[in-house]
């Protein structure tokens, strides 16, 4: 019960300061609240110590010159911040620490100026418990949600930089760098607002009832791109089906993607740009779905997981119905808490041990 009521603190109040930097008088006000959210968040994750499931793996991956080389190429950032650790002969944590201040500065630099505490509170209640299990792909995340925003505001060669070094992390960031490419292909009004909503909800649907078909389409893809993904296939642990849970977690997020899918319109009218948003919101919703039957499928939701984040802050900002929209945005937050402290029991299940609770550090014992 400690380790949870901790792991709350740290949310709330990080997201507290982060409101509080808004309400600053001027900028020193602002830098000194956004510094103590930041501390909040970075250090429990810096000094951790055995917390999270990958833990021992990273840990492995640091001590295996063998092991190590295989990131050289396929994400030389990683493998550099491992080789640079071990070539000076420095601990292990300082890996740990490292990877923990990267995602959390980058995530904060990508905060507006305004609003920002919800923006705050999408992330770290949907990320931050991830970065301790999935840590390059959460760096990989941090950096395409700053290319996201830099998209909107029709930078796409920041954008492109970004998400490419995000996939020097984790090759999963290409996937984000195809979606802005494909954001960009010139299409009518009427394909986005009318057709694609209802396009995207009927292959929701297909996901949902026509799981064997849709696999054998996703293997023959990813096989064809080249993806390490495809080896996922091969696995009758990553492949197996999901055998706990309710699946009342996946049910609010898809009904939540669904619900910006289908305001596609109120998000293209007030910036074109926000088509992208509309396409990753489909891709990651298409995960969540499969990711119900088949647990390898979080990782694709993973992959696509700022979608909601980004779409629940800009969801106040629309302009019309914006009584439906806070109804709708504030029962998504309410799941974000109690999913939240869920997660932050550490629930063993049969997939694996997440390995949260209880929290320990480099100095316990």
């Amino acid at each position: 019960m400690a380790t949870v009521i901790f792991y709350n603190f740290i949310l709330f109040g990080s997201t507290l300061f982060v409101w509080l930097s808004e309400k600053g008088k001027g900028n020193l006000e602002r830098y000194f609240f956004l510094a103590v959210a930041f501390l909040l968040v970075f250090v429990p994750a810096a000094i951790r110590y055995d917390v999270g499931a990958d833990y021992l793996s990273y840990l492995r991956i640091f001590e295996s010159s063998w092991e190590l080389e295989s990131y050289k190429y396929k994400e030389p950032l990683f493998y550099f911040a491992n080789w640079f650790y071990r070539s000076i002969d420095a601990s292990s944590q300082w890996l740990f620490a490292t990877f923990s201040f990267i995602f959390t500065v980058v995530a904060f630099k990508a905060y507006p100026r305004s609003q920002a505490w919800l923006l705050h509170f999408l992330l770290f209640s949907m990320l931050w418990f991830f970065s301790f299990n999935g840590i390059r792909q959460a760096i990989a995340l941090s950096w395409c949600l700053l290319a996201l925003f830099n998209f909107f505001d029709k930078r796409y060669v920041w954008f492109f930089i970004l998400t490419i070094v995000g996939s020097a992390f984790h090759q999963s960031a290409w996937f984000i760098t195809a979606a802005g490419m494909a954001a960009l292909v010139p299409l009518g009004t009427h394909i986005k607002v009318r057709i694609a909503p209802l396009a995207f909800s009927g292959i929701i649907v297909l996901c949902y009832f026509a799981m064997s078909l849709v696999l054998i389409y996703m293997e023959q893809i990813l096989s064809l791109v080249g993806s390490n993904y495809a080896r996922y296939f091969e696995s009758e642990r990553h492949l197996s089906e999901r055998d706990h849970g309710t699946g009342l977690g996946v049910l609010v997020k898809v009904l939540f993607s669904v619900y910006i899918i289908w305001n596609t319109k109120l998000f293209v009218e007030i910036n074109k740009r926000y088509w992208l948003l509309i396409v990753l919101t489909f891709s990651y919703a298409v995960g969540v779905v499969l990711a119900n039957s088949i647990l390898i499928f979080g990782r694709m939701a993973d992959t696509f997981i700022i979608a909601p984040v980004v779409a629940g802050f800009l969801l106040l900002r629309l302009p019309e119905k914006r009584i439906i929209n806070r109804l709708v945005l504030g029962c998504f937050l309410v799941f974000l808490v109690f999913a939240f402290i869920k997660d932050g029991m550490g629930v063993e299940t049969s997939y694996s041990n997440p390995k949260r609770n209880p929290y320990k550090t480099v100095f316990s014992g």
